[in-house]
C-alpha cells in the first residue's frame, strides 16, 4: 500500500469517527526511541522510514515533522507522495499542533492513540487546543485499522545480566530505589521506560533490534516490586533469581488492571514525560491511588555507572577498537587490490568482525556506513539493494557500535580512501578541533552539558557553520546508546559516572560528511577551595584519520593531543590485534608532525 493510498483510507475512517485531524506520532506505548516493527506506525502511513517524525493528516493535506537530522532523507522518500514536509528544527516551523490550530475551524476534533503519546505532551495539547474548543479522541488508531498484515509484537527470552558486569543486583538497586522515592515523598512508582526496567532488574533480552530491552512493565512499592512481563518467556532460572531478590512477574497487559483495581492507599511517584496517556489516566482513575509528580530516580541512577560498569566499559571499548582495526586493515587491503566494495559489504563485514570479539551480542544500533554525498545524511544506512561503492577517493564515514555483555559502544571515523578535496580536509580538522576542545574541558561540579556544548560549536560558528543535531548524547551499559538524561544539549548536571558522547561533524548536502565521534566519561578532577572540578575520560580507542587534516591548522597542544592518543591506541590495541589488523595500525597511528 502506498502512502497516498494510506493517507486516502485514514481519511475515510476520520470522516467516518467525526475527526477532523489525525496525529500519528513515532512511539511505542513506553515512550521509546527505537521499537519493534508493530509499532511503526507513521513509517507504514508516510512511508518515511526515519526514526524521528511526526505525521498529520486532515481533510485537506498531510505532513510529516522531522528534525534536521532527517532533512535529506525525508526529502527523497516522501518524493512523490501528497504529503509536505515540515522542517522541525527551523526557528520559523510551526509545531504540528500549532499548525492544526492555525488551520482547522472552531470546535474541530483531533484524535490520537492515547497509549503513543506521554501524559505531558497530551496535557500540551489539551492547553493549546482549548483556546480553539478542539475536542480530542485519545482512543483511535487508524493506522492498526488499515494495517492488514502488521507485524506481531517479537518477545524474546530473558536473560539475567550478571552482577559481575552490573556491579551490583536488582535487590540492592530496588532498597536505593525505595530510599529516593521516600526522599520524593513518594510511596510507590510506575515504570514503563524499558532500559529503567532492565537496568533495575538486571534483566535482558532482545525484544527492540540492537536494543536488549525487555516489553515489559514495572511496579515498585515498599512490599513489592513486580515485573509486567508474562512468565511464558522466562527461564525458571531467570524466575528463581527474580524471585529470591524479590520481584514477582504478572503478564504484560494486567497493568492497566493492576493500577485500575489496586487497593492499597500509595503515594504513586508518576513521571509524566515517560508515562503515555492511557497508564496515566489509569493511575488517576484509582481512588485509592494519589499520582505524585516527579522525574523517575532511576534515570539517574542509571547514568552514573558504577566501578565496576566502569571498569567494564574499558573492556568493551579495547574490544571494539579490536574490530574496528580489523576491519580497517581488511578495508584497505581490499581496496588496494581492487577488489569492488559497496557501502553495504562494510556494513556487514564489520559486524561480523565484531561478533567475532568476546562477550558481544549484536550492534547497537544500525551502521551507518555513508560514501561521499550519502555522508551528508547524518542517520543513513545502506540496503542491500542500495548501497555506493566505494572508489579510491573522497571520504568515508562509519558510524557504528556494538552490544557487550560489558558494555555498550557507540564510535564514528572518517577516513580518506584517496585524494580529497582542500574543502574536505578543512572540515576533517574542524570537526577534530571542535571534539577535541571538548574533550579536554574541566568544568565545576554542577555544570549541565548544555552549558559545555559551546566549547565545541564555537569552532563551527566561527566559519558561519554548525550542525543541525546535538553535540552528544549518553550511552547506556549495555542497553541503549542513547541513554538520558544527560547529553550536551541537557539541562542536567553532569556527575561522576555518566557516559556521553562527543560527535561534532559537518555536513555539506550534495558532497560530503564528516564526523568524529569519542566516548568520555565524567571524572573527578582538582578539588580546590573554589570548587570540586570534574574533567573526561576517553572510552574510545580507535585512529583518528591524519591523512585528511591540515596540519596548520591545528595548535602544538592539538597535534601533541592526537600524538599522544595515538600512542595509547597502539599500546592498547597492537598486542591483541591479527598482523593485518596490526600494519594498518602501525600506519594509522604514526606521530604526525608539521
Amino acid at each position: 500500500m502506498t502512502a497516498n493510498q494510506c493517507i486516502e483510507k485514514i481519511r475515510r475512517l476520520m470522516a467516518e469517527n467525526g475527526v477532523d485531524a489525525c496525529i500519528i506520532p513515532s512511539a511505542d506505548p513506553h515512550m521509546s526511541e527505537y521499537f519493534s516493527d508493530h509499532w511503526k506506525t507513521r513509517a507504514f502511513v508516510s512511508g518515511f522510514n526515519g526514526s524521528s517524525g511526526t505525521f498529520v493528516i486532515t481533510k485537506a493535506m498531510s505532513g510529516l515533522w522531522t528534525d534536521g537530522r532527517y532533512y535529506v532523507q525525508a526529502a527523497k522518500e516522501l518524493s512523490g507522495t501528497e504529503a509536505t514536509l515540515f522542517r522541525a528544527s527551523e526557528p520559523d516551523c510551526p509545531s504540528p499542533t500549532a499548525y492544526l490550530c492555525k488551520e482547522l475551524p472552531e470546535g474541530s476534533t483531533v484524535g490520537f492513540n492515547g497509549q503513543l503519546f506521554s501524559a505531558v505532551a497530551v496535557e500540551k495539547m489539551e492547553k493549546e487546543f482549548a483556546a480553539h474548543n478542539f475536542k480530542m479522541n485519545s482512543a483511535v488508531d487508524f493506522a492498526n485499522d488499515i494495517w492488514e498484515d502488521r507485524p506481531e509484537e517479537t518477545l524474546t527470552e530473558v536473560y539475567r545480566l550478571d552482577v559481575c558486569y552490573t556491579g551490583r543486583s536488582a535487590a540492592e538497586k530496588l532498597t536505593d530505589l525505595r530510599k529516593q522515592l521516600k526522599k520524593d515523598h513518594a510511596d510507590a512508582i510506575v515504570v514503563s521506560k524499558l532500559d529503567n526496567i532492565a537496568w533495575l532488574y538486571n534483566i535482558r533480552s532482545n525484544d527492540v533490534e540492537d536494543n536488549p530491552v525487555v516489553i515489559s512493565y514495572a511496579y515498585v512499592s515498599p512490599e513489592e516490586a513486580i515485573l509486567f512481563a508474562g512468565d511464558s518467556r522466562i527461564p525458571s532460572e531467570v524466575k528463581t533469581s527474580l524471585k529470591a531478590e524479590g520481584v514477582s512477574i504478572l503478564p504484560y497487559n494486567a497493568i492497566y488492571a493492576f493500577l485500575s483495581d489496586r487497593e492499597a492507599e500509595e503515594r504513586v511517584l508518576c513521571d509524566r514525560s515517560e508515562l503515555n496517556y492511557s497508564l496515566y489516566n489509569a493511575v488517576k482513575g484509582n481512588a485509592a491511588l494519589t499520582a505524585v509528580l516527579g522525574t523517575d530516580p532511576i534515570f539517574l541512577m542509571k547514568a552514573c555507572k558504577n566501578e565496576v560498569e566502569t571498569k567494564n566499559t574499558h573492556n568493551a571499548y579495547r574490544k571494539d577498537g579490536c574490530a574496528l582495526a580489523e576491519f580497517y586493515g581488511w578495508l584497505f587491503e581490499e581496496l588496494k587490490k581492487g577488489t569492488t566494495l559497496t557501502e553495504w559489504d562494510c556494513s556487514e563485514k564489520l559486524a561480523e568482525f565484531r561478533r567475532a570479539q568476546p562477550l558481544n551480542r549484536g550492534d547497537s544500533f544500525t551502521a551507518i556506513v555513508a560514501y561521499r554525498e550519502n555522508a551528508a545524511m547524518m542517520h543513513y544506512a545502506p540496503k542491500p539493494d542500495c548501497s555506493k561503492t566505494l572508489e579510491r577517493s573522497h571520504m568515508l564515514l562509519i558510524d557504528s557500535g556494538g552490544q557487550y555483555l560489558d558494555g555498550t559502544t557507540d564510535i564514528t571515523r572518517t577516513f580518506a580512501l584517496g585524494e580529497i578535496s582542500d574543502e574536505e580536509r578543512h572540515d576533517s580538522t574542524l570537526a577534530l578541533k571542535g571534539s577535541l576542545a571538548l574533550m579536554e574541558a574541566v568544568f565545576k561540579e554542577g555544570i549541565s552539558g548544555s552549558q559545555l556544548d559551546v566549547l565545541c560549536r564555537e569552532y563551527f560558528w566561527r566559519e558561519g557553520l554548525d550542525y543541525r543535531c546535538g553535540t552528544g548524547h549518553g550511552v547506556g551499559f549495555m542497553l541503549n546508546v542513547h541513554e538520558g538524561p544527560q547529553g550536551f544539549g541537557s539541562p542536567v548536571k553532569l556527575k561522576e559516572g555518566m557516559v556521553l558522547t562527543v560527535e561534532p561533524g559537518v555536513y555539506t548536502e550534495g558532497s560530503h560528511g564528516i564526523r568524529t565521534e569519542n566516548v568520555v566519561t565524567v571524572v573527578k578532577g582538582e578539588k580546590t577551595e573554589y570548587a570540586q572540578f570534574l574533567k573526561f575520560e576517553l572510552f574510545t580507542l580507535v585512529p583518528i584519520d591524519t591523512k585528511c587534516l591540515n596540519v596548520t591548522m591545528l595548535t602544538d597542544h592539538e597535534l601533541d593531543w592526537l600524538n599522544r592518543y595515538h600512542q595509547h591506541v597502539w599500546e592498547e590495541l597492537s598486542p591483541l590485534v591479527s598482523p593485518r589488523a596490526k600494519a594498518w595500525l602501525e600506519d594509522a597511528t604514526k606521530p604526525l608532525s608539521r
